[in-house]
């Protein structure tokens, strides 16, 4: 892809990260309706439809020969079938917007033909916006974000869901990052995968785990990690799609190769 629609393509997805968290914002001091997807743990708001055709009008006023693959599944249309797809979470983190109206993000990648060119993480509660262009870095507002420090495991600030995941207890996945917990420094807990990831490219955590999240709650936090320099894999080791469901590993590469042999899977556990 030209440089000239890359450039495009940033500018763009910046805006549509900005302009949603800002309109999160707004609906969050108004009464708004929740509902249940599938437990009371899982939740949806009349905010997060809303944020999300507010990024699709964006995205496909632009660029209406694009395709958009999103939570809330609101996009008109085979995301399968476009070269260029948009891969959207409109607030990542719902049940922290509901209770705690902080730690939730928005997050939006921008594919094509597998391969991911932008990534935009924003947090508007702090209005911090981490984004990163395929070839050019991954930023924090303006601030360059690299992992260059030599990190040990056993001096790593970890986050995880995993103690919380009822598959990850039938599967005994539980035990072994109950284990792992013993050996790093600490393990946290954020509740929005894409706002953890991209804590990650900047340092403040040195590695993220998670057991099963859909392509739009890794999609842009992958790209960011990766140019910031960091490793994104599966928890078995292999590279992650951008379409579908997947485990996840995004750590400091220093320490990679130790915290991958821990958390080892074969492909058949990956499975939904």
């Amino acid at each position: 892809m030209q440089s000239s629609s890359l450039a495009a393509l940033k500018e763009l997805a910046l805006h549509c990260a900005r302009s949603a968290g800002q309109l999160s914002l707004a609906r969050m001091r108004e009464p708004f309706t929740v509902e249940y997807k599938t437990s009371a743990s899982d939740l949806v708001t009349a905010v997060d439809k809303e944020v999300e055709q507010h990024v699709i009008n964006l995205i496909l006023e632009r660029f209406p020969d694009h395709g958009i693959l999103g939570e809330e599944r609101t996009f008109v249309g085979d995301p399968g079938q476009y070269d260029t797809l948009w891969v959207i979470d409109p607030i990542d983190g719902t049940t922290n917007f509901v209770h705690q109206q902080i730690n939730f993000s928005v997050s939006i990648a921008v594919y094509h033909k597998g391969e991911g060119l932008v990534g935009a993480v924003y947090d508007p509660s702090r209005d911090e916006l981490f984004y990163a262009v395929k070839g050019e870095g991954a930023f924090l507002n303006d601030r360059l974000l690299r992992l260059e420090r030599h990190v040990r495991l056993e001096e790593a600030l970890l986050c995880t869901s995993v103690f919380w995941n009822e598959r990850a207890e039938q599967m005994g996945i539980d035990l072994i990052v109950k284990k792992l917990a013993g050996k790093v420094r600490g393990m946290r807990l954020l509740g929005s995968a894409a706002l953890e990831m991209a804590y990650v490219a900047a340092g403040r955590l040195d590695g993220y785990v998670s057991l099963s999240l859909n392509a739009w709650d890794f999609g842009a936090g992958r790209i960011i990690v990766e140019e910031a320099g960091g490793r994104v894999t599966s928890m078995a080791g292999t590279p992650l799609p951008f379409d579908q469901k997947s485990s996840v590993m995004a750590c400091n590469p220093a320490f990679y190769e130790e915290l991958q042999h821990y958390l080892s899977l074969s492909e058949s556990t990956e499975k939904d």
